[in-house]
């Protein structure tokens, strides 16, 4: 009888689960997986490319009409808390889908809060392979999904951090591209030669799948340019080193790739009509290819470096490092991202001519730094007339105010309703030390920032920059940047590059805190100058920040040294990767030896003088043409000593700026030396620049009293 009941209530289980579920749903999960979260979920039973999948049942349609859409799910493919071993020649994967553990991220749900939700700081860090995913969207045309991610690895690197270096390799082999063959089962492979691949150069099977029918379609990834050969190029034997501060290959910090979309999706992501009350219908599954990182080879061909540089290079051997046979496990037995929504493209109202991204929050640390700045609302403001006034003609503002603080940016972007767009952008940075640390910083969440903004807006205008909120990007040719743009079009000139270096505040336009019992410093045990500390000062609300900080105690022309922290503004459709002051990968650096033409000279080493020398990028003439103005916070606590170290023949630093006349000569070896004095023999420090005396900082000044009176009479 016991064994009668007990064949009853699984036969009742089995009935009762085919009623209320589909026999297959676009989620991917196993019924048997180790779950992270205390839900269970059900899995497909067969998942493979461009197969179809049984029809929906009634109730499941039911519950898609209340928004019960598929929920992010990551699949993590470790075995015992460590990535799968690796031997060559690669064995085949015998993953199944009961041993992958799974995660969910129930809160990714509308598409407008998709910055704020999307799991960058609870990135499940038990799979290394999987990719760190800041950013997804569709291009305008609707031809591919855009996907920016950023190299965790470079999150940890330098002595004693070794072995997580190690552990995080895999990472490094999401950049480098592999060649797959489709065989006509369906099935896919590793490739053992480029000859017989039917996709040469990709790492990534994206599976399509929506809410409008069952077919689950499958398109293989695409890089942008190829990371490996951009290393190679820049003279890298590998892109990565096993110990070290291993952070100096700026272009291997973001990952950027696409997925091409099934044409039959593309007109439905192209229009937006696949989003209904801020809910997508179509959702995209990333299962990474997953192959040791090579490190001191390189997977070329003639067509990549020409036949003599491919004699001497050191090649990676498919067929021996691959096998002939190495197939692929089905996407349900593979560690992968599913269901992550698609939403709308990002289409400008208007083919814009010089925009700006930014990143910034409501309040901040300077880098290193513990003791906190306040002061971002004014200075957003501020900023974003000032660039307005000078000829940007949009600024898209990337808000990383910690989530759950209040933040006034909102209400600031508001503000400027047809000239800003606004995203909330609240995810960490992974590392903030200073780069000479011995664990140096990785400021991810600035840096995938940026590569959002240029993937996203960057085919929508002809110039950008990417700048912080407390640097001014000022013409100096005309009162506004279009003279300068239209010159360098002429000239076929992409790059526009600024020296910068830190202005100081003016001590004029300084006063006391009111409350000093908020000025503390935050290292007392540091020596400092004899004599008792005066009282701190911040910069006076009767002046801009612009006018307060024109004082540079380098006078322009800036000498070469100051090249190294510049700021850019350059075009996008040439530039196809950024990193905060550099171009770092270009459509010239990435060419392949194949798309030079028969006159064209071709060399490994980009960077070489002479190839540097023809490159269509130049340094402004900070007097004739352009300057960037770097108006960094100077905190309270440093003005405590003024009296010691502004005066001269100080051996102590001056936080402040005491203007020079025009007549004091500047001499760069004797400026650390406090040795400037003005016409009347009294101690200076820098000098102003007549043109933001005289012209931008009065029209900004005005331009700020109307606009925040026209402000609070609209509230």
């Amino acid at each position: 009888p016991f064994l009668c009941l007990l064949l009853l209530l699984l036969f009742l289980s089995f009935t009762f689960k085919q009623s209320f579920l589909p026999a297959a749903l676009p989620t991917s999960i196993s019924d048997h997986a180790s779950v992270e979260s205390s839900q269970q979920f059900h899995a497909l039973s067969k998942y493979q490319r461009s197969e179809e999948i049984p029809n929906f049942k009634k109730e499941f349609r039911h519950r898609v009409s209340k928004r019960e859409h598929p929920i992010l799910t990551a699949y993590l493919e470790v075995v015992n808390g460590k990535s799968n071993p690796i031997s060559n020649p690669l064995p085949t994967r015998l993953t199944t889908e009961d041993q992958l553990t799974v995660r969910q991220f129930p809160m990714v749900r509308e598409c407008s809060r998709l910055f704020e939700t999307f799991p960058m700081d609870e990135y499940p860090e038990s799979d290394p392979y999987l990719p760190w995913i800041h950013d997804v969207f569709p291009s305008s045309d609707g031809k591919y999904i855009h996907l920016v991610s950023q190299n965790r690895r470079r999150c940890g690197t330098g002595l004693g951090l070794e072995e997580r270096m190690k552990y995080w390799e895999p990472q490094m082999s999401l950049f480098q591209p592999v060649p797959v063959v489709k065989e006509v089962n369906g099935k896919i492979r590793l490739a053992s030669s480029f000859g017989e691949a039917t996709t040469n150069e990709t790492r990534f099977l994206c599976n399509f799948h929506s809410l409008y029918d069952d077919s689950v379609y499958q398109t293989m990834s695409e890089f942008p340019f190829n990371y490996e050969y951009v290393s190679w190029r820049k003279g890298k034997d590998s892109m990565f080193q096993y110990e070290g501060k291993d952070n100096t290959q700026f272009w291997l910090s973001q990952l950027l790739f696409k997925c091409p979309v099934p044409e039959t999706l593309q007109a439905l992501i192209q229009n937006g009509n696949h989003v209904k009350d801020d809910f997508t219908n179509i959702f995209l599954d990333i299962t990474p290819i997953r192959t040791p990182a090579r490190y001191g080879t390189h997977l070329f061909t003639e067509n990549h470096i020409g036949p003599s540089l491919l004699a001497a290079s050191n090649l990676f051997d498919l067929k021996r490092n691959f096998g002939e046979k190495h197939y692929l496990p089905e996407v349900k037995d593979s560690g992968r991202w599913a269901n992550i929504p698609i939403c709308e493209s990002p289409r400008p109202k208007k083919k814009h001519r010089l925009v700006l991204c930014t990143w910034t929050a409501s309040a901040y640390t300077r880098r290193g730094d513990v003791v906190g700045i306040s002061d971002t609302e004014a200075r957003v403001r501020e900023w974003i007339l000032f660039h307005q006034m000078v000829g940007f003609d949009h600024v898209y503002l990337y808000d990383n105010t910690a989530p759950g603080l209040p933040s006034s940016l909102q209400a600031i972007a508001d503000e400027f309703p047809d000239f800003v767009d606004y995203y909330r952008w609240p995810c960490s940075i992974c590392n903030n030390n200073r780069p000479s640390h011995k664990n140096p910083g990785e400021r991810s969440s600035q840096y995938a920032a940026e590569a959002s903004c240029r993937e996203r807006h960057g085919p929508g205008t002809d110039w950008m920059a990417f700048i912080d909120t407390d640097e001014y990007l000022v013409p100096m040719a005309n009162d506004t940047w279009e003279p300068i743009l239209k010159k360098f079009d002429g000239e076929g000139i992409h790059i526009l590059k600024m020296r910068s270096s830190r202005a100081k505040p003016r001590a004029e336009y300084m006063s006391p805190m009111k409350n000093q019992t908020m000025c503390v410093d935050p290292v007392p045990q540091v020596r400092k100058p004899p004599g008792r500390p005066q009282d701190c000062l911040e910069p006076s609300k009767n002046h801009s920040f612009l006018k307060t900080y024109n004082c540079e105690y380098i006078r322009s022309p800036r000498p070469d040294r100051f090249e190294r922290a510049m700021k850019q503004i350059y075009r996008p459709d040439y530039v196809q990767s950024h990193f905060v002051h550099y171009s770092t990968v270009t459509k010239d650096i990435s060419k392949y030896y194949k798309d030079h033409g028969p006159g064209d000279s071709y060399s490994r080493k980009v960077h070489q003088k002479q190839w540097e020398l023809n490159a269509p990028e130049v340094f402004l003439d900070e007097i004739n043409e352009g300057l960037l103005v770097h108006t960094r916070s100077v905190l309270p606590h440093e003005s405590q000593y003024r009296e010691q170290g502004c005066q001269i023949g100080s051996k102590w630093g001056c936080a402040l700026g005491y203007v020079c006349p025009d007549s004091t000569p500047f001499v760069d070896e004797k400026h650390k030396d406090n040795v400037f004095v003005d016409d009347g023999g009294q101690y200076c420090n820098c000098w102003k620049n007549s043109k933001i005396e005289d012209l931008y900082a009065p029209k900004l000044e005005l331009m700020l009293e109307l606009h925040v009176n026209g402000a609070s009479m609209n509230r």
